[in-house]
């Protein structure tokens, strides 16, 4: 065995430094490419965020309700309470609607436009026999879809 000189020793410590380095570097490496694909998932969340919103301010909700405007009075209120504008709006009883007056419902319907936070009252018929409850249907066009429709059962 030969015995080690300071220029031996030295590089021995220039090799651990570039072993201990060449480790350092790729702990790194690893640690940006975990980061990297967290950003990549982050902004694909985010484009989907982004796109439902952009869908839901062109979505319009319509939507009805009982309302009693005085003791013996009762109306019909259809509203929308969505961002976006209804267009078309249509208003569909049943065969056997005892609720609402369909003469004022078929003056008022189709609206050809109802704007957020619009409604519109139509009158309702409530006496002793009436069902307590009925379905209706609404049925209406907005910038997100055609054909949108909702089923609502009114209650007195």
């Amino acid at each position: 065995m030969s015995d080690l000189s300071v220029s031996d020793y030295i590089s021995l410590f220039a090799l651990l430094i570039a072993a201990l380095a060449f480790w350092e570097t790729r702990k790194t490496n690893q640690n940006q490419n975990q980061l990297t694909s967290r950003e990549i998932e982050l902004v694909r969340i985010q484009i989907s965020k982004a796109q439902q919103d952009a869908k839901h301010d062109q979505t319009a909700q319509v939507s009805a309700r009982l309302v009693k405007k005085s003791k013996n009075s009762w109306c019909l209120r259809v509203f929308n309470l969505g961002p976006a504008e209804a267009r078309n709006v249509r208003l569909v009883l049943s065969d056997d609607n005892k609720i609402i007056q369909d003469e004022t419902g078929s003056g008022k319907f189709p609206m050809a436009r109802m704007e957020k936070g619009q409604s519109v009252d139509v009158l309702a018929r409530v006496f002793i026999g009436v069902p307590p409850k009925e379905e209706i249907e609404l049925h209406w066009e907005d910038a997100s879809a055609n054909n949108r429709r909702n089923k609502i059962e009114i209650t007195i």
